[in-house]
């Protein structure tokens, strides 16, 4: 069994487990309840165009293909639901965007500034494109070799 039909076979079976119980995932009993607050600016449209982007992307990551799992910001803004500004992602690339490490000050910097002086957003930027494009390329040896020749070397 390959691993995207094990995954959605794990999703499913969560799903339909949720289904039948829902009484544990229903207000208070939600492990993911704040108090009835969310962390995001009119939560209703964001649900309506997550279904939306997962839709047009058939359930696959924008970056590799797997199932999707989550929709991305790709502007970092989470009062931002606009349908250009959502990407749907599977766990994995997710992470790869959020992975920050802290700097001698305690501010976090991104992987990105370290290696190349710019953050993955400023990098889609000169080459107008996506942070989400960026990272594909970045997995591909070729591709990853014409950017990194394209970026001005690192000041160190």
């Amino acid at each position: 069994m390959n691993e995207n039909k094990a995954n959605y076979n794990r999703s499913q079976l969560k799903k339909n487990w949720h289904a039948k119980n829902p009484q544990f995932f229903k207000g208070e009993n939600n492990p993911r309840w704040n108090n009835g607050n969310s962390e995001y600016q009119d939560h209703a449209l964001l649900k309506i165009n997550r279904l939306k982007i997962l839709k047009k992307s058939r359930g696959k990551c924008d970056i590799c293909g797997n199932m999707a799992e989550v929709v991305h910001h790709v502007d970092g803004s989470k009062d931002n639901h606009k349908l250009k500004n959502l990407v749907s992602l599977c766990n994995k690339c997710h992470a790869a965007l959020h992975r920050h490490e802290y700097n001698e000050r305690g501010k976090r910097t991104s992987v990105y500034i370290r290696k190349y002086g710019f953050t993955l957003k400023e990098i889609a930027s000169k080459f107008n494109t996506s942070p989400p494009t960026i990272l594909s390329w970045l997995k591909k040896p070729q591709t990853k070799k014409w950017l990194e020749e394209q970026l001005p070397k690192k000041q160190d």
